[in-house]
């Protein structure tokens, strides 16, 4: 009896000091794990057990912005009162753990300290902040979804077709077919934005029309790399977009679309061709819900084999009543 009962209390022993060095690891861990989330949101509600918030600003991690998200088990570090309409700075690892929120002096990750706490596993989250860790680290994470997303060959990001480096690339900008004028973009935003867009292989799509539609230009040294977008969905690199006869090599969903104009000013959005996102977000759908499309097309073409059977024999049932009289 004595021998389980010293088994129990080491096994507690041990799982304590788990959870210690886990919760004092909670920085590195940050930067560590690709599914943790570190962004800059405002809180639209907030109680014990669940914080709604709209995250504004990423700093690492598969976050949507301008989005409504419910996290649990929040926790402000520090002990403040959470306040709805404040943005504050949020970290998320899973549902099993709690979500930090932290009231800061600042939204710029490079200078921002952290109120209302000092011990030292969040002076090390500040440090790591200020050094742009996270960022870099988000930048890993994103070069792994480009790297897979390349052996796929299905995909690719935005980011990955510009065929540029964002460091070493020093002005990015959209110009409107038939307009005869380009918009200068913020260079960090753009980079940002496509480097979540993914855009879809539909290989040599013809383009409907060619004089509706816009480049994006990202320059790097001497070279000018170009993507085109004709009908607000099919996109194509720079060596399609040279093309007499314009073809699309990707699709982009009309929501990701949105993202990308919405870099531009409101004057020049206001200059674009509508938007056709009904084709693009049915390639998008029909890609990514082959199976359930092909049993859909199947009921439907039973269905439509009886309609046509059951018209022709009841016309033939038809006729031969009135032969018979």
């Amino acid at each position: 009896m004595k021998r389980i009962l010293s088994i129990s209390v080491l096994i507690i022993m041990l799982f304590t000091m788990n959870v210690t060095v886990f919760a004092g690891d909670v920085p590195e861990g940050l930067l560590s794990n690709d599914d943790a989330q570190v962004f800059f949101g405002e809180v639209l509600d907030y109680n014990d057990n669940t914080v709604t918030v709209c995250p504004r600003v990423k700093i690492k991690g598969d976050v949507l912005t301008g989005t409504k998200q419910h996290y649990d088990k929040p926790y402000p570090v520090g002990n403040f009162k959470v306040k709805a309409g404040n943005i504050y700075l949020f970290t998320y690892f899973d549902e099993n753990n709690e979500t930090n929120i932290f009231e800061v002096t600042s939204y710029d990750t490079a200078t921002l300290k952290i109120k209302n706490t000092d011990f030292d596993i969040w002076k090390r989250f500040e440090s790591y902040l200020n050094d742009g860790e996270y960022e870099k680290a988000e930048q890993e994470r994103i070069d792994k979804i480009n790297a897979t997303l390349t052996e796929v060959g299905d995909e690719i990001t935005l980011a990955a077709l510009t065929e540029t480096d964002r460091d070493a690339c020093y002005k990015t900008e959209i110009a409107l077919f038939g307009k005869q004028q380009s918009y200068e973009i913020d260079k960090r935003e753009f980079y940002r934005i496509a480097a979540e867009i993914r855009l879809m292989d539909v290989e040599n799509t013809l383009v409907m029309d060619a004089d509706g539609g816009l480049v994006m230009r990202c320059y790097e040294e001497d070279a000018v790399h170009e993507i085109t977008i004709w009908d607000n969905c099919k996109v194509a690199g720079g060596r399609v977009a040279a093309n007499s006869a314009p073809t699309g090599d990707y699709i982009i969903n009309a929501e990701d679309y949105q993202k990308l104009i919405s870099l531009l000013p409101g004057e020049a959005q206001t200059k674009l061709p509508p938007l056709k996102n009904l084709y693009a977000n049915f390639i998008y759908w029909f890609m990514y819900n082959s199976t359930t499309a092909y049993m859909i097309g199947a009921i439907v073409l039973v269905v439509l084999i009886g309609v046509i059977g059951f018209v022709i024999g009841y016309k033939i049932k038809k006729k031969r009543g009135s032969t018979q009289k």
